[in-house]
């Protein structure tokens, strides 16, 4: 395979595992997984098994949930992805009951493969966006009202 076809594969790749958590896909996303995938946020969760689970979760309270690739870099291992996205919470979080309120944030993934294989996901909100969904949740005040 050469270097332009690798990288339009996991180009192709990634796409798709966005479409996939968008259309609900959960048998989609488990075959575009690694089995020993790794997803770094605050904290890694490690296996294919626990990061399907996490992503049930999160499309369980955010039913309307949508993510939108707005620009992606690829490179025959890995891609970076600049994301959106927006959904209501309708459903228990982090054993928090939703307040019913729609939220929109900006993120960037970087990730690496394993031949076809996702192995990791690295997920980085923008500098202020954790604290902006908190907010347009309903979860805190806003940074000028404390």
């Amino acid at each position: 395979m050469t270097s332009t076809d690798a990288v339009a594969k996991v180009d192709a790749v990634a796409k798709e595992y966005f479409a996939a958590v968008n259309r609900r896909d959960f048998e989609t996303l488990t075959n575009l997984l690694a089995p020993d995938v790794v997803f770094e946020h605050e904290s890694p969760i490690e296996g294919r098994d626990k990061i399907i689970s996490m992503l049930q979760g999160i499309c369980t309270a955010f039913p309307d949930l949508t993510i939108s690739v707005t620009d992606q870099i690829s490179r025959e291992d890995e891609v970076v992805c600049f994301l959106l996205g927006s959904g209501t919470w309708r459903g228990e979080f982090a054993g928090v009951p939703p307040t019913g309120r729609h939220f929109a944030a900006r993120t960037v993934d970087r990730i690496r493969f394993s031949g076809a294989s996702i192995a990791s996901i690295s997920t980085v909100c923008e500098v202020l966006g954790g604290f902006s969904v908190m907010h347009q949740l309903g979860i805190t005040a806003q940074t000028s009202e404390v």
